[in-house]
């Protein structure tokens, strides 16, 4: 669901993003693949499951830390309806790191990568607050609606209840 505030709005044309272009379930629009290519519907949201969104980067020892345990949480419940995908901040310039990183952090939940700008703008829009550091979670609905955020070392026996709780 993309909300847009007065504020949001200017912002959104002050960096020259088209916000009626963008896909309406894709709450990050403009994201790259691991291989570089252009994410169409990959990231979308509202399509029946549960996303989990992690915003990270390649420097945040957090991120490093909550890796494994994220990629634990995505391959018991990717096949009964939550997903976990992740967005790196690193840009498109640093594909070949995230890449890298990725292999050697054995994650095993999908990742794409997004200039720091218009991923914090996107964050913006969405939770009408700022992105304000890494790691950040994000969590949506089956049907797309932004449920919560959280920040920092995540705990995922809570995150389980509270999607639980809000089935």
């Amino acid at each position: 669901m993309l909300r847009l505030s007065i504020r949001s709005f200017l912002l959104a044309l002050l960096v020259g993003v088209s916000t009626a272009s963008a896909n309406a379930g894709a709450p990050f629009p403009d994201l790259i693949d691991i291989d570089g290519n252009a994410v169409t519907d990959q990231a979308d949201v509202g399509d029946g499951e549960w996303q989990v969104v992690m915003i990270w980067a390649t420097n945040c020892h957090v991120c490093a830390e909550m890796k494994p345990k994220l990629s634990a949480f995505h391959d018991k419940y990717k096949d009964s309806g939550t997903k976990v995908y992740g967005i790196a901040l690193d840009g498109h310039a640093r594909t070949k790191q995230v890449k890298q990183y990725m292999i050697d952090h054995k994650v095993s939940f999908p990742t794409y990568i997004g200039e720091l700008e218009l991923i914090a703008m996107n964050f913006e829009l969405n939770s009408e607050a700022p992105l304000t550091g890494t790691p950040t979670y994000m969590v949506f609905t089956p049907t797309g609606e932004l449920i919560a955020i959280d920040y920092g070392m995540l705990n995922i026996e809570a995150l389980e209840k509270f999607i639980a709780r809000n089935s």
